[in-house]
């Protein structure tokens, strides 16, 4: 099979498209003849190295390292204890490793079945970013039906798919953050309610007029630096804020007492931690399945390019030249 592969760290240069054996399932797996590949940042900083660095207390990888978190497919094969009856049916699987490639291992538990009808392309683009918003919004931050959320970065991978889940759990007020005005039309054009600019320390302020002072119930916070201070300006008594990135750093460490004075929460999630709970992540990737089946969630894709591209894929990304998913194509 073909499948693009890194025996170094480094920029996209290092990714090679190699034949490499077919995987054999093990207990508990399928293997997916892949037909729509999904590109994250964390495939990024996998090749990069980022992931093998102390500070990140995250394991790393073993070179030479098949990347890739999520596909569309067919299963071909099953291993050990499961129901054969799988076989030949279109899923959607999230996977630690191993998703670039023409054929992939998954475990049948952080897998779902799709409608044949389904659209292979849009669905790849949902697994990691969207279980991650999923389970940001439910699981760690407990958002109810009626409450106001903030998605710093709104325009981004896991904060656009983050303003449709919140909006389809029935937040009352969305908020999206971006940093230009046509990055914030996009938000807009998602469903958020408000789209504001967090460049200029005014921000918080403009949240709380919009929310007649109360501020906002939960609050994804994706960009670290200044504005991870600034967004307990606005966060609401018994306020809910979960890390889920930090593009410009982590900032300034937070004094813990001052969560005390509106009894509120800091919580974070990283995805490869709920690979312990599949039951959350099969949950997660059901609600993206018939979210987008209802059309209450919209895939952004933002290009498609053959396997044998993925090192074009990574550096469109990498340069945030593309507004939404990249898809790869392992036929091509």
């Amino acid at each position: 099979m073909k499948a693009i592969q890194f025996r170094s760290f480094g920029g996209p240069e290092v990714l090679e498209y190699v034949d490499l054996p077919t995987p054999v399932p093990g207990p508990g797996e399928v293997l997916i003849d892949t037909s729509a590949i999904g590109v994250n940042f964390p495939d990024i900083r996998e090749r990069l190295g980022m992931y093998n660095r102390p500070e990140t207390r995250v394991g790393g990888v073993t070179l030479p390292h098949v990347a890739g978190l999520q596909v569309v497919g067919r299963v071909s094969e099953t291993g050990e204890g499961v129901d054969p009856g799988v076989v030949g049916r279109k899923v959607m699987a999230l996977m630690s490793k191993g998703a670039y490639a023409q054929q992939a291992i998954a475990r049948v538990n952080m897998l779902v079945t799709l409608d044949e009808m389904a659209n292979d392309v849009a669905m790849a683009g949902l697994p990691c970013q969207g279980v991650t918003a999923y389970l940001a919004l439910r699981v760690c931050a407990h958002l109810q039906a009626g409450e106001n959320v903030l998605i710093q970065g709104a325009a981004g991978g896991v904060g656009s798919l983050a303003v449709q889940i919140a909006k389809a759990m029935g937040a009352q007020l969305v908020f999206g953050t971006a940093s230009t005005e046509s990055r914030r039309a996009f938000v807009r054009g998602l469903g958020a309610d408000h789209a504001i600019a967090y460049d200029t320390p005014q921000w918080p302020q403009r949240v709380l007029e919009l929310t007649a002072g109360r501020g906002v119930n939960v609050i994804l916070e994706t960009i670290g630096g200044e504005v991870f201070d600034q967004n307990f300006e606005c966060l609401a008594t018994l306020g809910r804020c979960v890390v889920v990135g930090s593009t410009r750093g982590p900032g300034e460490a937070l004094a813990p007492r001052r969560l005390m004075a509106k009894a509120q929460t800091l919580a974070g999630v990283y995805l490869p931690t709920f690979f312990q709970r599949p039951a959350l992540i099969r949950e997660a990737l059901e609600f993206l399945a018939d979210g987008v089946s209802s059309g209450v969630i919209k895939p952004v894709i933002g290009a498609t390019l053959p396997l044998s591209e993925t090192a074009l894929a990574h550096a469109l990304l990498e340069r945030r030249e593309v507004q939404g998913v990249i898809v790869l194509d392992p036929n091509l």
